[in-house]
């Protein structure tokens, strides 16, 4: 998997995006070719896929977790399954306490604190742990555009800054398919980040699946002390937007890319830009995993996901076959 970090290009249709724009068309080739030979399976439960159109953190992790909370409380037998981005997993697996994220991936570490989870780099090998756990529902994480099984429920989580970018298709812009493909074909729009009264003009011919969503900060954090913020995520500035408005001090920040794997010079490298700045290290979930912080120096920031409208969501789950 190619590490990377979200170009600023990608907001904007520069002389730089109209560069790619050739590599761009071999892009949509390939997905259209991959669709056409594709003999998806069909997974033997109910299957609800979150993803998303372009690339970078949209909020889809916090929306498989409100989703297996919302399972849970039904009473609903179900499974998580991961891409285990990040990992050097060989062979699908069923995700247990003593996994590391390099082994299954940082999400799936994550993501076992909700639900069995099964961490896998291709979709067809979970059906014998499928089978060997069945479930009543199996929650996608990720792999929207794979057309190598059915669909039950599609959900498809956009955000709200970012947005589509500026309209093409990676490597031109964020892209992995097209807005407007994804959007009228799928059950559910998560838009993650903004305020509840405020739609898109680009979303606005979706309202009637569209459920408004925000990531707020859970647990206690101190105030009254300064930080120093670190992440390799999809989408750091969400991040940071999160801490400031949590209250937080925040003297300095750095970033990693996508699913990055710290090494120990990087560690220590931050403390000393931590001790430079007076400041407690301070990083997301998905950076702790991957973290050994047995001193206790780094505080984790843990979030939870909130929507207007949790009805919507129960119809669709529980009322589509």
């Amino acid at each position: 998997m190619i590490k990377l970090l979200y170009p600023e290009f990608w907001q904007k249709r520069n002389a730089i995006a109209y560069l790619l724009l050739p590599l761009s068309l071999i892009y949509r080739l390939l997905g259209f070719l991959r669709r056409t030979f594709a003999n998806p399976i069909k997974l033997p439960a109910k299957v609800i896929c979150v993803g998303n159109c372009s690339v970078g953190g949209t909020g889809k992790t916090q929306i498989v977790m409100y989703l297996a909370n919302l399972l849970k409380a039904k009473n609903v037998n179900f499974v998580i399954v991961t891409k285990a981005y990040g990992s050097n997993l060989k062979n699908a697996t069923i995700v247990h306490a003593e996994h590391t994220a390099s082994e299954v991936g940082d999400e799936s570490i994550i993501l076992a604190k909700h639900g069995n989870v099964i961490a896998t780099k291709h979709i067809k090998e979970i059906v014998p742990l499928i089978d060997e756990l069945k479930p009543t529902v199996i929650i996608i994480d990720d792999f929207l555009q794979n057309p190598y099984f059915h669909k039950n429920i599609t959900i498809v989580s956009v955000d709200s800054k970012r947005l589509f970018g500026n309209g093409f298709l990676i490597p031109a812009g964020p892209l992995r398919e097209y807005p407007h493909k994804a959007l009228s074909s799928t059950d559910l729009i998560f838009l993650v980040g903004n305020k509840y009264d405020e739609i898109p003009s680009s979303l606005v011919p979706y309202i009637d699946k569209l459920i408004h969503a925000q990531i707020t900060v859970s647990g206690n954090i101190d105030k009254t002390k300064n930080y120093f913020a670190f992440s390799g995520i999809g989408n750091p500035e969400r991040f940071f937007t999160t801490l400031k408005n949590h209250g937080l001090n925040i003297v300095g920040y750095k970033i990693f890319p996508d699913h990055y794997n710290y090494l120990q010079p990087d560690l220590e490298n931050l403390y000393l830009l931590a001790r430079a700045n007076n400041a407690t290290l301070i990083t997301t979930r998905k950076d702790y995993v991957k973290i050994n912080n047995q001193d206790n120096k780094i505080v984790c920031l843990d979030v939870e996901l909130s929507t207007n409208n949790p009805d919507l969501l129960y119809e669709k789950i529980f009322k589509k076959n």
